[in-house]
């Protein structure tokens, strides 16, 4: 086991409204069904004896235990715990593997409440079509600086969804560079191979992401369900169907969802274009939001459109052009599965604000909410200089500025410090003495003694001054280090689960980055976790 401390953080989203959530504000929590943030009362798909259409040959589900849980699911007699991502190059930043295991954790604890079978699935928004959001990832160098490594679109998948293009030739040496420049150890040389083998030429982008994933969670109860399966395709027609039958009630349903949010002050996350229908169509340009809430639908950027029925009976041969936008696709998720709860991060917690009257307009109960873990990686020589110093973390946020600040001042030599501020005190009372003379006997003087006054404070400014240089010279070896820990803490001034790959400590501590981890998320969590904004288990872009 390494000397690795995993902090818990708690989450804070766009504009206010997430911390408005967490904090329990009555008029945010009034944008969803009752019930749903916060996880009171019973799960709506409680009760619905939903069997689901999929089979379980649509899932990765490797864990036997987890495939009996998948399947009682399936057939209507369990729950899931969902989360989600797209799938993102070398598995994307940590907070992904955070989503992960919160579902994990959510999910034993709902089967443990309600005695009913229920498993963690990981929706693998393979049809996504945004490269420049999935196709790099951050990392530190050895010198604890941020960089990123990118892998340019391929010529021919611009605008097409990201999980079924293949690799390219040069994933090879992409992954080879990105290891290179990592801090390894012996204790990490296997996980180097594990993403070696996945992110090879020629396979899927989410095969290779599910590949790493699944290393990760190696052993826990979890499934991964690729959106652009076959499968998923085929199963989510009748839903695609409804939607664009009945596209004015879900454009309705969509601006009255925006319009709560818009009411409390808080900034919209979905911005709902006009006449905007909340589905894909992939065509030969590539992926197209449909158009159109009344008469012919708009289906290309060229604005040639299509009839409502001739776009159902399309839907229904070709299944694989049709996908879900980011409002429709947590309604599709809990249509075809009986999602009891839902593993969000921040910025899905804000734009589920604006989608609960999408989930009552297509008569699918929404779930519960529960907002993803947080976590802090604090290297062992990163809590000893903390503990030297007396610094916390959080004083690191701002790049070490605060830090360096509070220890200059506790570092002054204390001689120096309290005869510096006798003679501040001295001079203070002097010229407050002389001042009050002057007013009475020569007031004629009094401006400049008030010159004279300011003259001599900001010498005595200047002599802290270069006492404080002197004593940044003397720490600048502790100065550094600090600065070192604030950018492995916040690198970019940018949390390390946003900005980070987990292969930074995978490279450096291995299995004992994974043990430290699982740990932390799925051992029940601490008395004060509430204050954490968790889940089922007392706890829990588009991320």
């Amino acid at each position: 086991m390494s000397e690795l401390h995993l902090e818990p953080e708690r989450i804070a989203g766009p504009g206010g409204l997430v911390s408005s959530l967490l904090g329990g504000d009555p008029d945010a929590l009034g944008l969803f069904p009752p019930g749903a943030f916060g996880h009171g009362g019973t799960p709506g798909a409680v009760g619905r004896s939903l069997e689901s259409s999929l089979s379980p040959a649509a899932f990765h589900c490797p864990l036997s235990a987890a495939r009996d849980r998948l399947e009682a699911a399936l057939a209507g007699e369990g729950l899931v715990v969902t989360t989600g991502q797209q799938p993102q190059l070398f598995g994307g930043p940590l907070y992904v593997l955070y989503k992960a295991l919160a579902a994990i954790r959510s999910a034993a604890a709902l089967e443990r409440r309600l005695g009913t079978p229920c498993l963690a699935i990981f929706w693998v928004a393979g049809d996504d079509h945004d490269w420049r959001e999935v196709s790099s990832v951050g990392y530190l160098d050895r010198n604890e600086e941020l960089r990123r490594v990118e892998l340019p679109a391929p010529l021919d998948r611009a605008g097409r969804s990201v999980g079924p293009s293949q690799l390219p030739a040069e994933i090879r040496d992409l992954t080879g560079d990105f290891l290179e420049a990592l801090e390894a150890r012996e204790a990490g040389e296997r996980w180097l191979d594990i993403l070696r083998e996945h992110y090879s030429a020629g396979r899927s982008f989410t095969d290779a992401f599910v590949g790493v994933a699944s290393s990760w969670l190696d052993g826990l109860p979890i499934a991964f369900l690729d959106s652009a399966h076959p499968e998923v395709r085929r199963a989510s027609t009748p839903f695609v169907r409804r939607v664009l039958q009945e596209r004015e009630a879900v454009d309705q349903a969509l601006r009255q969802g925006t319009d709560a949010v818009a009411h409390l002050g808080y900034r919209e996350q979905l911005t709902q274009a006009p006449g905007a229908i909340p589905l894909f169509r992939e065509g030969a340009a590539g992926r197209y939001r449909l158009r159109g809430v009344s008469g012919p639908i708009q289906i290309d950027r060229d604005g040639n459109s299509m009839e409502v029925s001739d776009l159902v009976a399309e839907a229904a041969a070709e299944t694989e052009r049709y996908s879900p936008s980011a409002a429709l696709r947590p309604v599709l998720e809990s249509w075809l599965l009986p999602v009891g709860a839902t593993v969000l991060g921040p910025g899905e917690i804000a734009y589920w604000s604006q989608i609960g009257p999408l989930f009552s307009a297509l008569d699918v109960p929404m779930p519960w909410i529960l907002p993803r873990d947080s976590w802090r990686v604090v290297e062992p020589h990163t809590a000893r200089l903390l503990r030297k110093t007396g610094v916390s973390a959080e004083d690191l946020r701002d790049g070490g500025a605060t830090a360096t600040a509070g220890l200059v001042e506790r570092s002054r030599p204390r001689a120096v410090e309290e005869a510096l501020l006798r003679l501040e005190d001295s001079v203070d009372e002097g010229f407050g003495t002389l001042e009050t003379t002057v007013a009475s006997d020569l007031p004629g003087l009094r401006p400049a003694v008030g010159k004279s006054r300011s003259q001599v404070f900001s010498a005595l400014a200047a002599l802290r001054k270069t006492l404080d240089s002197v004593t940044r010279d003397r720490e600048q070896t502790t100065i550094g280090q600090l600065r070192r820990a604030a950018a492995n803490l916040f690198p970019g001034g940018t949390p390390q689960e946003r900005a980070l790959a987990a292969w930074v400590y995978l490279a450096r501590y291995g299995d004992g980055f994974i043990d430290a981890l699982r740990a932390a998320a799925l051992e029940p969590p601490p008395p004060d976790a509430a204050s954490r904004g968790d889940g089922v288990a007392g706890a829990a872009t588009e991320e």
